[in-house]
């Protein structure tokens, strides 16, 4: 880090996440990188330690009051001054060499964005063996035929790029990492990168259940792709 205009921009909306974000942080704070990248935390007001937490690891804060997660994830956007936005989440853990993975297309200019694997971070042998067996290879495939399965906890943009397709859309609940790419597939090529990989806490999944979890999460995937909407609805897990 230097206090040279940063090359790329990490964004992650906040919301009482003060028992993640801390190692969120950290992790992304020891990234192996010859750039200059800043870490927006974008919170809806948070009531913890969230924002204490935040100032500890320098992010630069900015508030958004409508407490959705695409209203947080755009209001970071509009704040980055990096060159390539990056979207993560609060309680991720990646290590040290992804952000270099996740944005060398954008910066090697073979790609206008990139998408990454999100895996779990505590996750058991089912959901181990479900991800890198079933759902990242799907993802994969998917990602030839430019179907892109993305998740916003681990993606890339050309900064340019993203403001030109209109950023993420504020309206939305969910599905808005998939709605972005959708619309920035339109400027130029997006980039599956198998080996950007994200851990994410599974705390939805101990919530939810298997069962809801996978019907919420595929039925929205399909929904968007045929009928260009996103599910109205997603209950905050903490």
């Amino acid at each position: 880090m230097s206090d040279k205009k940063p090359d790329i921009s990490i964004v992650i909306p906040t919301l009482n996440e003060e028992e993640y974000l801390e190692d969120a942080l950290s992790s992304l704070r020891n990234q192996f990188i010859h750039k200059n990248y800043e870490i927006i935390i974008a919170d809806g007001h948070s009531e913890d330690k969230t924002v204490q937490i935040a100032e500890k690891y320098d992010a630069k804060i900015v508030y958004e009051r409508k407490r959705t997660i695409a209203a947080g994830r755009q209001a970071g956007a509009l704040a980055a001054e990096g060159k390539v936005i990056v979207s993560a989440g609060a309680d991720i853990y990646v290590d040290s060499n992804w952000l270099d993975i996740i944005t060398r297309p954008i910066f090697n200019k073979t790609h206008v964005a990139a998408i990454g694997p999100v895996l779990p971070r505590d996750g058991n042998r089912i959901e181990e063996i479900f991800s890198h067996g079933i759902l990242n290879p799907l993802a994969s495939l998917l990602s030839k035929t430019n179907t892109h399965f993305a998740a916003a906890d681990n993606m890339a943009f050309r900064a340019e790029i993203f403001h030109k397709a209109g950023g993420f859309n504020r309206d939305l609940v969910t599905g808005e990492d998939t709605d972005l790419v959708r619309r920035v597939k339109a400027h130029g090529k997006v980039a599956y990168l198998p080996e950007a990989q994200v851990y994410v806490s599974m705390r939805r999944v101990r919530d939810w259940g298997y069962w809801k979890y996978l019907s919420f999460h595929t039925s929205n995937f399909l929904k968007y792709h045929f009928k260009g909407e996103a599910h109205d609805k997603y209950e905050p897990v903490r």
